[in-house]
């Protein structure tokens, strides 16, 4: 009995020391809004008032306050995952499930349904024990829910090898000041500490202590808007999608529905060509945003009012400066973010979907605060403007901010449902969608011309994009004529659109999709811009930088006027071996694809190794003379010329950076296997054997240059030797091309030079050769290359966003 009286006592104490007992509502803030929620402050926790159950909402997490690393990539107001989620009541619990949209049932049959549901996994996202139950709403804590990880910082920095990390939640807490609640969407922000060891480079270099990394994380729930009418995703119209398996689909259809990403536009006025809107896109711009930048970044996006008035939209797309107070991160508001990083990096341009039909909910652009000192670094070494008792010229200023407008129409182009399209600037530059380099030119007298670096205006290719996206049918006319009409009429015109896939591979093989490139001919701009580079080295100098800055920093300026041919080489190499296609349809008026013709295939290569003459390579002597050892405080950087020579600036590097990238691209296996083939199907296109022969000859040629010319030409020697070993035994390479490039080894063992250090030189490359070809022969066998599926397994992979 005394056994049972203690246990009692015990109970009793508990209970009125708060074990089991529900909080106290009374005493907390509530915040109502679109899911209500209380405060106490005093405590640290949060309690959600959950009303509705079984009903489907979004829920997006992100990052309100990043790391400011453009390397490690956990900016400041990224988004992070889109998830359609509910509320289930399990017992004690409520469960927040992410339900699965990749695999769908649209059906009148619920049992239908029901075995499509049941056959795929959702995703139980977090379990909250329910606190009480009262009035038809359940009260759950939901503090630890909000305390996590659920941007996956520590995963991304441990991948990035960043280090180990992982919450402290002695250092988390709700962030009060960004916790708030609207009718539709309620957003609640938590400061989150990290903490752990061995800290990356990239890491050390942005925090101040790199043992605890302090972000903020947002988890937004947001209402669904009444499903907007889906349209027919199409491989040539330039947009991005959701796919999806629909299992009601009768036998005869594809299982697979895409469905392209777009924002609500409705006309007032249906039946008029051009029409009012019942509600225009609007994007707020930063107020954090300087100026000069901020106005150049309005009047870029606004370019894009243009493109919907084409679509038949009047006053449809505007760009202005938020107003105060106004939360970039909120759901309701498209906006474009100024985002500081501690280096130069990319913008991005994201968007919030709704995972069951494509809409996009959010338009979300981050521009990088340093991009626009890439532009402004080009111009001053191309102009080299800090001339004694002269102002400083103002076109590399205007190049800076002209390019700030087309990156702000770029960036806000995916946002609206866009990807890159980076044929079109072989095509009179007619998307702001592909990836532009400016165009300067320069005259008969050495004059620059900066006036037309950038276009200024909405491209005509983006005009038939956003008409396929948005326009409506003309009376009496289906969609699906109107959408196979303006595909057609965009063909006609004389506009293409190649993507990512197509364009950033090293094996590359379109003709004219390519980033950061100009112009209709790749070899032609190739040549004009060494003639450019050249003439500007040699009038390169002290003029380059300020007064009061060391010598050695003309070097950060030297290297992007060094090395501005950098991405028209890469264009003009893709043009051996390639082929010109598109994404052709079963009957649309787009041309089959064909092999590149053997004499624009010769004047690509011809470019290639003018590219790599040693009079093209060689940096002028005046440039040498200026450029000292780095001094104290300014150490070598990401953006300088790597070195052989320790402190001395290395007169070989900067050659060797663009006969590693020539070489990188002319001989990648698949090119190789290309030039290879295209000789076999069609005898008067060019062969390997040939391509190899043409090559060699001209970088082992006999003149006797001199000087540091002699020394550029045997590096590229040695450098195609190692080229050729790699080739001869890249298990990627089929094996007639490897026996081809052991064959040409062969030829260049045999190869003898006069006397003194050639002969040394030459003697060297052939010992190295026969040393190679004398060790026992490694037979990497190819990958074996997998069959195609049979029955009865076999589907293409499939892309949800669920």
């Amino acid at each position: 009995m005394k056994k049972l009286y203690s246990l009692v006592g015990f109970l009793t104490f508990f209970w009125v020391s708060g074990f089991g007992q529900s909080p106290d509502f009374s005493k907390m803030v509530k915040k109502e809004g679109f899911v209500p929620f209380y405060l106490d402050e005093e405590k640290g926790k949060i309690y959600l008032e959950v009303k509705s159950l079984d009903t489907e909402f979004l829920y997006v997490n992100s990052l309100t306050a990043g790391i400011g690393s453009n390397d490690i990539g956990l900016d400041r107001g990224q988004l992070g995952d889109t998830r359609v989620v509910e509320f289930r009541k399990s017992g004690n619990k409520l469960f927040l499930v992410h339900k699965n949209y990749g695999f769908r049932a649209y059906t009148d049959n619920p049992s239908e349904a029901k075995s499509i549901k049941d056959a795929f996994a959702e995703s139980t996202l977090w379990g909250f024990e329910i606190t009480k139950s009262e009035g038809g709403s359940h009260y759950v804590e939901a503090t630890k829910f909000y305390l996590q990880d659920a941007h996956g910082v520590s995963e991304r920095l441990s991948r990035g090898r960043q280090g180990n990390y992982r919450v402290d939640e002695s250092r988390s807490a709700l962030y009060y000041p960004m916790t708030k609640n609207f009718p539709k969407n309620t957003e609640v922000e938590a400061t989150i500490t990290l903490t752990g060891t061995g800290a990356g480079a990239y890491l050390r270099s942005v925090t101040p202590s790199p043992e605890a990394v302090t972000v903020r994380m947002r988890h937004s729930f947001i209402e669904l808007p009444e499903p907007y009418a889906m349209r027919k995703f199409d491989p040539r119209a330039g947009f991005f999608f959701i796919s999806y398996q629909d299992y009601t689909t009768p036998i005869d259809e594809p299982l697979v529905k895409r469905f392209i990403s777009r924002h609500r536009l409705e006309k007032k006025d249906p039946t008029a060509a051009v029409s009012e809107v019942v509600e225009p896109i609007v994007y707020y711009l930063d107020r954090g945003t300087p100026e000069p930048v901020a106005s150049a970044l309005i009047e870029g996006g606004n370019w894009w009012a243009q493109a919907f008035e084409a679509a038949g939209f009047k006053n449809a797309f505007r760009v202005e400066l938020a107003p105060e107070g106004l939360d970039l991160l909120d759901v309701r508001y498209n906006v474009i973010q100024w985002v500081h990083r501690s280096t130069r990096g990319w913008s991005y341009g994201s968007s919030v979907r709704d995972p069951r039909t494509g809409e996009i909910l959010k338009g979300h652009v981050s521009l990088g605060s340093l991009r626009v000192r890439q532009d402004y670094l080009i111009a001053q070494g191309l102009i080299q403007p800090f001339e004694e008792g002269k102002p400083v010229d103002p076109r590399m200023m205007e190049m800076a901010l002209t390019r700030l407008k087309q990156l702000s129409a770029h960036e806000i182009g995916h946002t609206i449902g866009l990807a890159h399209s980076y044929a079109t600037s072989a095509e009179g530059r007619s998307s702001v969608m592909d990836y532009p380099y400016p165009l300067i030119k320069e005259n008969a007298n050495g004059e620059l011309d900066f006036s037309d670096s950038y276009d200024l205006k909405i491209g005509e290719w983006d005009k038939w994009a956003i008409t396929y996206g948005y326009g409506t049918p003309a009376s009496g006319q289906s969609e699906e004529e109107f959408l196979n009409k303006t595909l057609l009429d965009t063909y006609s015109a004389g506009y293409e659109f190649i993507t990512d896939s197509d364009s950033r591979d090293p094996s590359g093989a379109h003709p004219r999709s390519h980033l950061w490139d100009n112009g209709s001919s790749a070899p032609a701009e190739y040549m004009r811009l060494l003639k450019v580079r050249e003439n500007r080295m040699k009038t390169f100098g002290l003029n380059a930088i300020r007064n009061g800055e060391p010598l050695a920093t003309l070097e950060e300026v030297f290297v992007p006027l060094y090395l501005m041919h950098r991405y028209q080489l890469e264009a003009t190499s893709k043009l051996i071996g390639g082929m010109d296609y598109n994404y052709q349809v079963k009957g649309d008026n787009q041309p089959n694809q064909k092999w590149i013709p053997a004499s624009l295939q010769k004047e690509a290569l011809d470019a290639l190794l003018t590219g790599i003459s040693p009079t093209q390579l060689e940096v002028p002597a005046h440039i040498l003379a200026l450029i000292p050892p780095r001094p104290y405080g300014y150490g070598k950087n990401r953006e300088t010329f790597p070195s052989r020579t320790g402190p001395v600036f290395d007169p070989i590097a900067p050659a060797e950076n663009v006969v590693d990238a020539t070489f990188t691209f002319l001989f990648e296996s698949g090119r190789a296997n290309r030039i290879y083939l295209q000789n076999l199907v069609d005898p008067n296109l060019p062969g390997l054997e040939s391509v190899l022969n043409q090559v060699t000859s001209q970088v082992f040629s006999s003149s006797n240059l001199g000087g540091l010319k002699n020394e550029i030409k045997w590096m590229t020697e040695s450098k195609l030797v190692d080229f050729l070993i790699n080739l001869s035994k890249n298990p990627d390479a089929v094996q007639t091309v490897r026996a081809i490039a052991r064959m040409q080894l062969e030829k260049i063992a045999d190869m003898e030079a006069s006397n003194g250090i050639a002969k040394a030189h030459r003697d060297y490359l052939s010992d190295k050769i026969e040393t190679y070809l004398e060790l026992p022969v490694e037979f990497p066998a190819q990958e074996v290359l997998s069959i195609p599926d049979g029955a009865p397994i076999g589907m293409e992979e499939m892309s949800c966003d669920f």
